[in-house]
């Protein structure tokens, strides 16, 4: 067992020093390869020349980049340095961006660009005053005048590295005998990293994660959803969030798999027919896109492709989901003859999707395992470094997080609050001991926040968080996530959040597919229609309102949502409504949607003019 995570890494460098570690991307979807001996080799000398530059154990660095061959390699060369990783998401709001890195205390940040700087440069520097130097991955810019005039705007506040001289030159003998002298010397309880959370509520918090929080994790992973020395994974959750940091990022490469860059999600149709993955970790929203464009295109079809999609599925389902006996040509025939389109859109040798970061809706894990894909659900957070729970693949237990990983207990206490405990859990909160001593106990357990359930096979079922549960006036308690699963297995609904808290019932703010769009008219579109300034169409509120009550008629009366908000706009990470790893920002969207909340319940009457949106 490895001492850190170079030790790690160094150890797959030995075991594969030839094989593909990592793919890059060029601007035209051209991959190029990274051996493992040419990933140390480029972490080796990022991480002296971070020595040299004054780097001491006990710093923290911080790290604003998207995805790439960068991310990885400045992650190892700070870790290695004996300093932790300070990862900041690229998407984040200026105001979080510089929150992170004040809070954090970095002396330096490794950014991708001069354009990812411009929210540090919008404050004056004795707001960020522990920053000496900044690390340039890419110099150049598109427009060289602006490029200047913000490099020298950089320049005259902190020492400017380049990422490519620090590449292009040999690494300085002694800080490179220094870097690895500290590598060696590190064990498991020394911090790693400090991860904030996206935080879908309040200010984010930073988890003090060690190398042996990560590498425990990364060991209980592997043990329960091996990885093959061969496989390739496509990454496109930003490694700012510790699901795919650890996943996509450290299980890979302790496995000797490589890991292609995706180039961003607008592009990852492409990616996957160029770099076909054999594993994906991925986040349910995506699965959930997929799905709806599964069957856009099949409603579009004549009526006996949709027959045949129909009874492929359910072909699908009766023999992969509910595991019961049909004559194997059939589902051979219709693999060939239906979900081999959609396999092949996935780069055609896809054989497990990792699923995390929230609750995936059963009709979607049940949709992709008919068509043949091995659907691994599980469960984490950030202060576990994060895995809890996982699916195991050869018996998935579809709509549960799966058993606990090797190592990691858990407990439900009495008010359904899941507890854990294991050597995957943080630290403590950097700088916050007050919100350290809410979460942990004296003896060593870290209430999750969350609610959920244990069933005979001991999977977990997480039903919601704590915090999300709402308390209507009439003192009945609803909790939204299974209530919003459903209402999103209607073609008509992109996204939904309940609200209601100290109201007399529940509504529900809802986002309307491409499809419910469609059935408002060109004319309405092309005026504004729903996403524009005018009022929404009352033929589409009213279908809108149709579905969520067709979708929740099992709940309990006080748990249905009486009445709706249309959406002016989709949920976007860009809008703020969104966290980076696509969950719903409750507080956002409470906030934007207000007023609206506030006079669809002003009213007792249940007249569709007062709840069917912004009026």
């Amino acid at each position: 067992m490895a001492d850190n995570l170079l030790a790690m890494l160094a150890e797959s460098v030995e075991r594969h020093a030839d094989r593909p570690a990592l793919w890059q991307p060029d601007a035209t979807g051209v991959f190029s390869r990274w051996t493992y001996t040419d990933l140390w080799r480029t972490v080796v000398r990022v991480g002296a020349q971070l020595v040299a530059a004054g780097v001491q154990p006990g710093d923290r660095i911080g790290l604003l980049a998207a995805n790439g061959v960068w991310w990885p390699v400045a992650d190892f060369a700070v870790m290695g340095a004996g300093a932790a990783t300070v990862p900041v998401y690229p998407s984040a709001a200026p105001g979080q961006i510089r929150y992170v890195l004040r809070h954090s205390g970095v002396r330096a940040v490794i950014v991708e660009n001069v354009e990812r700087l411009q929210p540090l440069l919008a404050v004056e520097p004795s707001e960020l005053p522990d920053v000496e130097f900044v690390v340039l991955i890419h110099p150049t810019a598109h427009d060289p005048g602006t490029h200047a005039r913000a490099l020298q705007a950089v320049a005259a506040r902190w020492r400017v590295y380049e990422w490519p001289r620090w590449l292009a030159e040999a690494e300085p003998p002694d800080a490179a005998e220094e870097w690895h002298q500290r590598w060696r010397g590190l064990d498991r309880s020394r911090l790693a990293t400090i991860v904030y959370t996206s935080g879908t509520t309040g200010s984010p918090k930073g988890a003090m994660l060690t190398h042996g929080n990560i590498l425990s994790n990364v060991e209980s992973v592997l043990s329960a959803v091996p990885l093959k020395a061969a496989d390739r994974t496509l990454s496109y959750l930003p490694l700012s969030h510790i699901f795919e940091r650890t996943a996509g990022q450290f299980v890979v490469l302790a496995a000797g798999g490589s890991i292609a860059y995706s180039r961003g999600i607008r592009e990852l149709s492409e990616d996957f027919r160029r770099m076909p993955p054999d594993v994906l970790t991925t986040v349910p929203r995506l699965l959930e896109k997929m799905h709806e464009q599964v069957w856009a295109q099949v409603l579009r079809g004549p009526a006996w492709k949709q027959k045949l999609f129909e009874r492929a599925l359910a072909v699908g389902l009766q023999t992969r989901v509910r595991g019961q006996p049909t004559a194997k040509w059939r589902m051979a025939l219709y693999d060939r003859l239906v979900f081999r389109k959609l396999q092949q859109a996935t780069g055609g040798r896809l054989r497990m999707v990792v699923v995390g970061g929230a609750p995936l809706p059963l009709h979607i894990a049940e949709f992709f395992t008919a068509a043949g894909y091995t659907v691994v659900e599980g469960y984490g957070m950030t202060e576990t470094s994060p895995v809890i729970s996982v699916n195991r693949p050869e018996r998935p237990h579809l709509g549960t997080a799966g058993p606990p990983v090797p190592g990691v207990e858990v407990r439900i206490a009495d008010d359904g609050e899941l507890w854990v405990r294991g050597p995957n859990v943080m630290t403590g909160y950097y700088q916050d001991e007050d919100a350290t001593r809410q979460v942990m106990t004296a003896d060593g357990w870290l209430r999750t926040g969350d609610i959920a359930e244990r069933d005979a096979d001991g999977c977990l079922r997480i039903t919601d968080r704590k915090k999300h549960v709402i308390v209507l006036s009439t003192g009945k308690k609803v909790t939204p996530a299974p209530i919003e699963a459903e209402i999103l297995r209607s073609p008509w609904i992109d996204q939904v959040m309940l609200v209601g808290q100290g109201r007399k019932f529940v509504s529900a703010v809802v986002v309307p597919s491409e499809r419910a769009l469609a059935a408002v008219g060109e004319a309405a579109a092309a005026a504004g229609g729903v996403f524009g300034a005018g009022k929404p169409e009352a033929v589409l509120a009213e279908r809108l309102l149709g579905e969520v009550e067709r979708y929740t008629a099992a709940f309990a009366d006080f748990e249905r949502p009486k009445r709706v908000i249309v959406a002016r706009e989709p949920f976007t990470v860009e809008n703020g409504m969104l966290t980076p790893t696509l969950k719903v920002r409750a507080s956002a969207v409470a906030a934007a949607y207000a007023a609206e909340i506030d006079r669809l319940y002003e009213s007792d009457s249940f007249a569709q003019d007062a709840a069917t949106g912004p009026v």
